[in-house]
């Protein structure tokens, strides 16, 4: 009999955590697991990973796209009629999301969290007898601000973390869970596929993927990079891919730097892989990150990734550097680094050598047998 599986997550938008729940969709096995995959936001068939959900898995959506349409009309405007408006609508996705979610319920005794986005109503749920799984993706392990969400914290049978650093903390936080690590992975030799699709542009350049948001801190990158070109003239252009709510002021600031010719901002692409393969750099400026997929991508596809250090970059890079350059979180480092490497090729190629060896660890194939193991003592 195949055991159920319920599956929960905010959203399945281009990301790097929903990129890891469609790996971890691809790696169940549909003769051990049947699945119901539960996703609160729908956001229409554009720039979404919908079409990769495995055809055997079920999936619905919790809320309409309708919903989710004005939501995201209102949240970029400046009137504070509409800006109450949208808190307002944001009540109530999160109202009918939990309505909804409540349909669902007994499908199956085991419900998996991906994005611990339950944190806000586990209390209102009835989870009697349930084997709940929250799967955390980001932070220290630390507890939520929220007393109502450290509460919930506390509800949980089992949280999985992706990094050391994170199990520590949740069980220095926390009583009740059971804390289990298991590293995020990816499949590699599909990355490698995808990244085969020639590019239109022809000149050489540096590359950065992630959502445009404070914490993967692009702005260092474009302030560092016309530095790189005022003081040493470097030929390379930056491009940035990825899609968030700090587009308008970097490229206001790309604006007033007079560089837009030179740093390019393409949006989301659903396979940026092959903009990363062609890259002589790729560059990571995050301020905090649990896992970094998109590192683990350059390192798959022979790309030499220079990283500030933080909890995930430190795990897959090695605390020394032995599979790609750390650098502290500063102008000048990042200069000298990115200077160095892009003039020494030959120091480039052990790095990018000793990182595609590294992106082994972290195959699917490693994976499948620690998450078929804990899905199955669930």
């Amino acid at each position: 009999m195949k055991k159920k599986l319920l599956i929960h997550n905010g959203s399945i938008s281009i990301g790097g955590q929903e990129k890891m729940l469609i790996e971890f969709l691809k790696v169940l096995n549909p003769e051990k697991y049947e699945v119901l995959l539960l996703i609160e936001q729908n956001i229409g068939k554009d720039k979404n990973y919908v079409d990769e959900i495995p055809e055997w898995i079920r999936y619905s959506f919790l809320t309409s796209k309708n919903l989710i349409e004005k939501l995201e009309n209102n949240r970029r405007s400046k009137n504070p009629f509409k800006r109450m408006y949208y808190s307002f609508l944001l009540s109530e996705k999160k109202r009918k999301a939990a309505k909804e979610l409540k349909r669902y319920l007994d499908f199956s005794d085991i419900i998996i969290d991906f994005n611990m986005g339950l944190l806000r109503n586990i209390h209102k749920l009835e989870l009697k007898d349930k084997t709940l799984v929250g799967w955390s993706h980001a932070g220290n392990g630390e507890l939520p601000k929220s007393s109502c969400k450290r509460k919930n914290t506390e509800r949980y049978d089992y949280i999985v973390a992706i990094n050391e650093r994170m199990k520590k903390g949740y069980e220095k936080s926390t009583k009740r869970p059971q804390i289990v690590k298991l590293y995020n992975f990816m499949g590699l030799e599909s990355i490698i596929e995808k990244s085969k699709i020639a590019i239109p542009e022809k000149f050489k350049y540096i590359v950065s993927v992630g959502s445009l948001t404070d914490n993967k801190n692009q702005g260092l990158l474009i302030d560092v990079f016309y530095e790189l070109k005022k003081e040493s003239g470097i030929e390379e252009k930056l491009i940035l891919i990825g899609e968030g709510k700090e587009r308008a002021r970097l490229e206001e600031k790309v604006k007033n730097l007079g560089m837009e010719k030179e740093i390019f901002l393409l949006g989301t692409k659903l396979n940026p892989y092959n903009y990363i393969k062609d890259a002589e750099l790729y560059v990571v400026t995050s301020k905090e990150e649990g896992f970094s997929l998109t590192t683990l991508e350059a390192m798959t596809l022979k790309t030499m990734v220079i990283a500030t250090k933080t909890d995930g970059t430190r795990e897959i890079l090695g605390e020394d550097s032995q599979y790609g350059k750390l650098v502290e979180s500063s102008k000048e480092e990042l200069k000298r680094e990115i200077l160095y490497y892009l003039k020494n090729r030959e120091k480039r190629r052990v790095y990018e050598e000793l990182g595609y060896t590294r992106a082994k660890d972290f195959s699917k194939e490693n994976a499948i047998t620690k998450i078929e193991e804990f899905i199955d003592r669930l």
